[in-house]
């Protein structure tokens, strides 16, 4: 399994790099397919992603494993499977090309009784930048599992039961160019938008944990510092408490932007993720998560957003945790050894309880 790991992190898969994920893809389709997977590809605007199941055709098994193999921006040097004695180094070695790994070995495993399972793979390739050609489009090619599981959240064995939805939007102001000099000869889109951005802002009145959010995160507008801005957009960051809220939201921004004559794009909005750990499918992975680790498992809440958001959008519960690790999008990004081989061993464990 080492060697495994060691193979999906010497490729570059960093997000955008067709060539890298391809090798990648290519490296795992081969892979599962010698030991009796079934796998289809599919593109979307340039972004690959991998499925095999364990009968061939079958777009709703019981049990998906899910992962992306693209990773954030690392230099060369990242892409080498370092290790100490207790952690594994490198990037992705957490963030997650570890679940990669584990599920190959797992699918190595059971090569010779595969066909008495009914589980499949789902491997995307954009999940870093918001995963809308990955997960997105697959889900509505009609690939419709009973549960997913995405190691991809959730500190240190506790299974993710609640993250915030976003929406990501743009809002954009054209005005009228003139001479600095002169500015009653123009309209300035700058001032016309941080008008419809402090009348935005009153729709947060908190910023907290368990709040509606905004982040502004970019403001662009004006071409020199002695001319009217003729053009502005801002870029928001926007975290929802509950899907009901962000109804809400949506509509009392359009109504802004409808007053004030700005164009309004929402870029991505991702699903509040609400899973409880009674569910039929997520319970028994608690369960094999105390049994193979000793860890009770009591839930987490996060503020972040994973793929599971589109599971979520089609009613399909996400089992979303991590092993032990951390440093994700970082220069010490690690993964605890003795995590690592329990993973599989918690994973392999569930398939047996969920998916004969």
């Amino acid at each position: 399994m080492e060697e495994i790991l060691r193979k999906l992190v010497a490729f570059p898969t960093i997000t955008g790099d067709e060539t890298a994920v391809h090798q990648a893809l290519d490296y795992i389709a081969g892979f599962v397919v010698k030991r009796g997977m079934h796998a289809q590809r599919f593109d979307s605007n340039g972004f690959e992603s991998l499925i095999a199941t364990t009968s061939p055709g079958n777009k709703k098994p019981t049990v998906m494993l899910t992962a992306h193999i693209d990773v954030v921006p690392a230099p060369e040097s990242a892409f080498e499977l370092r290790e100490d004695e207790s952690k594994f180094h490198g990037r992705g070695v957490l963030d997650m090309k570890c679940a990669v790994a584990v599920y190959l070995q797992i699918i190595d495993e059971l090569q010779d009784r595969l066909g008495e399972y009914d589980f499949g793979l789902m491997i995307n390739s954009d999940e870093e930048v918001g995963g809308k050609d990955g997960i997105g489009p697959l889900l509505e090619e009609g690939f419709a599992p009973k549960v997913a599981v995405l190691p991809d959240g959730g500190d240190d064995w506790q299974i993710q039961v609640y993250s915030k939805g976003f929406m990501y939007i743009k809002i954009a102001v054209e005005g009228k160019p003139a001479h600095g000099s002169r500015p009653w000869l123009g309209d300035n889109a700058n001032v016309r938008l941080l008008t419809i951005i402090h009348e935005v802002q009153n729709l947060f009145p908190e910023q907290k944990p368990d709040s509606n959010t905004m982040n502004l995160g970019q403001f662009n507008g004006g071409k020199a510092v002695n001319q009217v801005a003729d053009h502005a957009e801002a870029f928001l960051d926007v975290r929802l408490v509950n899907e009901h809220e962000k109804t809400r939201i949506i509509k009392a921004l359009q109504e802004i932007c409808d007053r004030a004559g700005a164009e309004l794009t929402f870029l991505l909005n991702g699903a509040t993720g609400e899973f409880s750990l009674t569910n039929p499918y997520i319970k028994p992975f608690a369960e094999c998560i105390e049994e193979v680790t000793g860890v009770k498992v009591v839930g987490s809440r996060t503020l972040g957003s994973n793929d599971g958001r589109y599971f979520a959008a089609k009613h399909i519960p996400c089992i979303s945790f991590y092993p032990t690790g951390g440093g994700h999008h970082g220069p010490d990004e690690w993964l605890d050894k003795k995590a690592f081989y329990q993973m599989k061993d918690v994973i392999k464990s569930y398939l047996e309880k969920t998916a004969r």
